[in-house]
């Protein structure tokens, strides 16, 4: 869920994946790896600053308070996270096997 190809990934590159041409042959032919290195947050920030996954606020009614859940629309959204470690994309459709030695 959220999971893109990140930009960095997309060029061909063996040793550097952040170079965007591949250099054995001065061309700048794209290529997709199967990797993801970051990924859309979930979370969004409120006016505050303060980051969650929902936010509410209190209204005030003729019986008391009750709870409102603050609309998206209202929020700013976190972004892109960098992942720890590298997933597989799940749009391209590879192989894995061990290999025996």
């Amino acid at each position: 869920m959220g999971q893109i190809t990140s930009s960095l990934g997309l060029w061909k590159s063996n040793k550097n994946a952040d170079y965007p041409y591949n250099s054995s042959n001065n061309s700048s032919e794209r290529s997709v790896t199967p990797y993801v290195y970051r990924r859309r947050g979930s979370m969004y920030f409120d006016e505050d600053g303060d980051l969650a996954h929902e936010f509410y606020e209190e209204i005030k009614t003729h019986k008391g308070v009750k709870m409102k859940r603050v609309p998206n629309n209202c929020l700013i959204p976190q972004g892109y996270i960098k992942l720890s470690t590298p997933r597989l994309n799940k749009d391209i459709p590879i192989i894995i096997h061990e290999a025996k030695s």
